[in-house]
């Protein structure tokens, strides 16, 4: 029977699915409170939203929005790893928690990136990717590698016209 806080909670994850631009879906058993609250302020520094959801209340809220394709996940201690702004943050902040020595990890069960289901092992392919700001930083050198091949090579063919003319010039002084 649904009371208020049930439909408060149901709608507050309905508002989450809405917005995220990814989501990872994680088995948080195991993990002792203390871990648990490491790893809570672990995805806060990272500006990634890490709650405990509950299975059912997680089945209605994802009713007709991208989320609706885990509905067959949402079983066992399921935790929601969200992103609101970047599509790879869930991914990374996780395998960097998983880097920090904690004795027991969240276990990838699936996720969410842009409206598409992906498996754990996409996940952890997100999680290799470079950052952002690298990726951009990459593609920046790289246009800009033919400008400066391009401005060499007229550089070079500046400086070979002008030895050329000054061997000319010198030619006719000695003449």
């Amino acid at each position: 029977m649904p009371n208020a806080e049930k439909i408060k909670k149901v709608e507050e994850l309905n508002g989450i699915f809405l917005r995220a631009k990814s989501a990872v879906l994680a088995n948080y058993q195991g993990i002792e409170a203390p871990e648990l609250t490491q790893l809570r302020s672990h995805m806060r520094s990272k500006a990634v939203d890490f709650r405990v959801i509950k299975n059912t209340l997680a089945r209605q809220a994802a009713k007709n929005t991208p989320f609706e394709l885990l509905d067959g996940e949402f079983t066992g201690p399921v935790s929601l790893v969200v992103s609101f702004d970047d599509a790879v943050a869930p991914a990374k902040a996780l395998a960097e928690f998983s880097k920090s020595g904690a004795t027991k990890n969240p276990k990838v069960i699936c996720g969410v990136v842009e409206g598409k289901k992906v498996s754990p092992e996409q996940i952890k392919a997100l999680a290799d990717l470079p950052s952002k700001e690298v990726l951009i930083s990459q593609l920046l050198a790289t246009m800009n590698g033919p400008t400066t091949n391009f401005v060499g090579a007229l550089g070079g063919v500046l400086r070979k016209l002008v030895g050329t003319l000054d061997a000319i010039k010198e030619k006719k002084a000695s003449e």
